[in-house]
């Protein structure tokens, strides 16, 4: 079997909290990130992922919930925890509105990406925040 190298595994060393309340969509884009060579824990509700939150650290968050209201309370709860406890995770939002993005980053997401995306823009995006943490904002 041929060793994929490291272009072929981006996201190799990541780990991503994928929180999604759709399961189904959950397991689509688990697969593309542990395709991409992530690790991956799954979550279906942003109560379940707090509780995750409280024994395992990743180094990405992404977040697709399709409630606004639900999303603003999850990133809140999160940017409220203690900066060893996941506090200051760099967050990615997935939403189907690119309407959604100014305020997304407001409430503590550090990237906003519109559905629907290629496997390449989720890949990517996750890349970016982990390849350079330090870089974002301290909030």
């Amino acid at each position: 079997m041929a060793r994929r190298g490291a272009a072929a595994a981006p996201l190799r060393g990541v780990h991503v909290l994928l929180v999604c309340d759709d399961e189904e969509r959950c397991e689509l884009f688990a697969q593309t990130l542990k395709y991409a060579s992530a690790l991956v824990t799954m979550c279906v509700s942003a109560d379940d992922a707090l509780a995750v939150m409280e024994r395992v650290r990743a180094n990405v968050l992404v977040v697709e919930l399709r409630a606004a209201a639900e999303r603003a309370r999850f990133i809140g709860a999160v940017r409220a925890l203690p900066a060893e406890e996941g506090g200051k995770i760099p967050a990615l939002a997935l939403t189907g509105s690119h309407e959604d993005g100014e305020a997304l980053l407001a409430a503590g997401f550090h990237l906003h990406v519109a559905m629907p995306l290629r496997a390449a823009e989720l890949c990517g995006a996750v890349a970016t925040l982990a390849r350079e943490p330090a870089a974002w904002p301290r909030l």
